[in-house]
């Protein structure tokens, strides 16, 4: 078996209805964040400023082989997908045409290893390699004739628990019509069977914290309930949060500082005792890095960030040695980003819980050609061989 040819598509969706994404709301460039360029905050607002899309975007990849077999994958690109797609049809493509797809641990290391000495180990780059990764266990699982999750070793579960993401802090200045409808959001995410949902700090501390106690007066005490503050705080910020995420029994706490400090993290984890999270990991080596000092109790690569199945089961597994649960990370993405995450999630022995956003996803919704089943708050791991899913060509132009 051979491949033949590695296809790009940079994919671009308007959201049918609907607020916009969460992230974008709570952690874009609105008025709040433009005005104050000169500040005593620290970070400064003008580091805070995260460039989202209009649109949801993102780049999925197709792998063909001479005996006909298709695999699908998918690039995380929440912004720009034309750049993962140019990485991937003039760096990437060249180097595992004509290679045997099930060779992917050592097709994963061609691709990492073309751009060494270029700078290469995170971002734009190893989201593509995540793509074309995915793809390769989804045609290593077909020319085997099972999924993907008893390919890295069987399922501990299926299905697999998720939490909803995410809800959007208020500010300070909310009024009381907005925090009512922040109660009835959270509760309408209970209401929809999950059992388990994430908030999205980053506006301020004050607004964060009374947000963090209006939600959790609405869903009860017996609710999963955890916070992203998107790296946009110091220490001393962060551990005045961490503080009251204890006290209300909030289940980890992400990327409270700037992800490049790893010896802030350090600090805050030996300051408080609700586990620090971190979705931004890209490789095995930044993750060694928190590790080794106790920084992190809970990791969350994302599949088509962080190199695909094949680097994310590393940081899983290198996660497990040193006592750190594992939570894969998602946000914006297909039907083939919530799957492939769901096989390393069934797959790993370390997995806590996986994300999930539930809110208007026509990536999600119109390229696949069957619906995610999602019952109860769990995620179903397809049976089928590969990855499980099948994307609508059509739906890709």
């Amino acid at each position: 078996m051979k491949i033949i040819a590695v296809e790009s598509f940079a994919v671009r969706k308007p959201p049918s209805k609907g607020p916009a994404y969460w992230g974008k709301r709570t952690w874009g460039d609105s008025a709040e964040r433009k005005n104050p360029e000169i500040s005593a905050e620290y970070p400064s607002p003008v580091r805070r400023k995260y460039i989202y899309s209009e649109t949801i975007d993102t780049t999925i990849v197709r792998v063909t082989t001479d005996e006909g077999s298709v695999g699908w994958g998918e690039a995380k690109a929440p912004v720009a997908p034309e750049v993962t797609k140019a990485i991937i049809d003039h760096l990437l493509a060249p180097v595992v045409v004509g290679a045997d797809p099930r060779d992917v641990v050592l097709l994963w290391e061609r691709m990492y290893a073309g751009m060494r000495v270029r700078g290469h180990d995170t971002g734009f780059y190893l989201e593509a390699i995540s793509g074309i990764d995915i793809a390769l266990w989804d045609l290593a699982g077909q020319a085997a004739r099972i999924p993907i999750h008893t390919l890295l070793g069987g399922s501990f579960r299926n299905p697999c628990r998720v939490y909803a993401s995410g809800i959007p802090a208020l500010p300070r200045d909310a009024n009381e019509q907005q925090r009512e409808e922040l109660a009835n959001d959270a509760r309408a995410i209970k209401s929809q069977g999950f059992s388990a949902l994430k908030v999205a700090l980053g506006r301020g501390v004050e607004g964060d914290i009374e947000s963090l106690r209006i939600i959790r007066s609405a869903v009860g005490d017996e609710f999963l309930l955890f916070a992203d503050a998107a790296g946009v705080y110091d220490v001393g910020q962060a551990l005045r949060i961490g503080r009251v995420l204890e006290d209300l029994n909030y289940g980890f706490f992400e990327m409270p500082i700037a992800p490049e400090w790893v010896e802030g993290y350090a600090r805050l984890s030996q300051e408080l005792d609700i586990p620090l999270a971190l979705d931004s990991l890209a490789n095995r080596h930044q993750t060694k890095d928190f590790l080794i000092r106790g920084a992190l109790g809970v990791v969350q690569p994302d599949v088509c960030r962080a190199g695909g199945v094949t680097e994310c089961r590393k940081i899983a597994e290198l996660a497990d040695t040193f006592g750190a649960a594992f939570a894969p990370h998602v946000s914006i993405g297909s039907s083939v980003h919530f799957i492939a995450s769901a096989h390393l999630a069934a797959a790993m022995p370390n997995t806590l819980i996986a994300e999930y956003w539930f809110g208007d996803n026509p990536l999600r919704d119109e390229l696949s050609e069957e619906p995610l089943r999602l019952e109860n708050g769990s995620l179903h791991v397809p049976l089928t061989p590969g990855l499980g899913v099948r994307i609508r060509s059509e739906a890709l132009v």
